[in-house]
């Protein structure tokens, strides 16, 4: 049976480390995580820009409701970022955690390159967590 050892803090700082250069050199994959982890900022940057209250469509009479201003504001950053922490978890688990487990399974722990699961025996074929079938390395 294998056994896992603890990584140490500078083991961890070269896996994320590789793993950032590898997703550096993948430029479709960069661009597409960018622009999701971006979306919810520029939505919101647009929802600001047409539902200006402060905007000069309104009759210069007509007085601001501070109260009601703060609370659009406050609830508009709170929903924003509700929002960019979701597009931000998704976008870390879809295109940067490959890249972690791929550094992680060079490092000599076996691991799932699908759901991450560490594989304590080396002869598994498949992944007893999410059942990819697993390549090993002298076939």
């Amino acid at each position: 049976m294998h056994e896992h050892v603890p990584m140490s803090m500078r083991a961890k700082f070269l896996v994320h480390w590789r793993a950032n250069v590898g997703m550096l050199r993948e430029k479709k994959i960069l661009a597409l995580s960018s622009f999701i982890a971006i979306l919810p900022s520029l939505v919101f940057g647009l929802a600001l820009w047409y539902f200006d209250p402060l905007s000069q469509r309104r009759s210069p009479a007509t007085p601001i409701n501070l109260t009601a201003l703060l609370a659009l504001i406050g609830g508009g950053m709170a929903f924003w970022l509700a929002v960019q922490h979701l597009f931000f978890v998704y976008t870390m688990n879809r295109y940067y955690a490959p890249f972690v487990r791929r550094e992680i399974a060079l490092l000599g722990m076996p691991m799932c390159p699908e759901c991450g699961h560490l594989l304590a025996n080396m002869q598994v074929r498949r992944c007893p967590e999410c059942a990819t079938q697993i390549q090993s390395n002298n076939s």
